[in-house]
């Protein structure tokens, strides 16, 4: 059976959704006209969640890294933004991708969040719906590498079923799950 959030391929998906604290969201694929959007959220990150989302200090986003990361194939790269609309105005609060290597069914899952919005689910209900594209696409295994300081990610990806792989020298901790281990939990 299809997910009607699928209803148009993974390129329109659309769905609402609520955070923790019972506020309505909006979990949609990104899409190439989101540059604006998406540099604005770039901003709005402490340099704290910058370093743990990009493993190091990154000033801004030029114009061809925006291209990259809006302009996407949603086979193996994905990428979905949780909204909130204020004044009528949408606002990116959160951004979930999966990025394919050599191997098409394996993907590496990041996350960047705005501080304001940590610890409400929205990393949770991306990485829920991330899970579902990735199954319909074929991708059995979701990987993360994450920042042993970073502990609020690592608890939503110990939440979420992953399994701690290794530590590296650099405190950078390997996890890795099965998409339909997600899936199943999500339930």
């Amino acid at each position: 059976m299809a997910d009607s959030k699928m209803h148009g391929g993974p390129r329109k998906y659309c769905v609402d959704a609520t955070m923790l604290d019972g506020a309505a969201i909006l979990i949609r694929a990104i899409r190439p006209d989101d540059q604006e959007r998406l540099h604005e959220h770039f901003r709005g990150l402490s340099e704290k969640s910058v370093y743990f989302r990009f493993m190091g200090i990154r000033r801004d986003l030029s114009a061809q890294d925006l291209k990259r990361l809006t302009e996407l194939d949603f086979k193996s790269h994905v990428g979905l933004v949780a909204t909130l609309t204020e004044n009528g105005r949408e606002r990116f609060i959160g951004v979930g991708r999966y990025i394919c290597g050599a191997d098409p069914h394996r993907a590496e899952v990041a996350f960047a969040i705005l501080d304001e919005f940590h610890g409400r689910g929205i990393g949770t209900l991306l990485l829920e719906h991330l899970s579902r594209i990735a199954d319909a696409n074929g991708v059995t295994e979701f990987e993360a590498d994450v920042l042993g300081e970073n502990r609020a990610m690592l608890e939503v990806f110990a939440h979420s079923g992953f399994a701690s792989g290794h530590a590296l020298d650099s405190g950078v901790v390997h996890l890795h799950s099965s998409t339909s281990k997600m899936l199943k939990k999500s339930l």
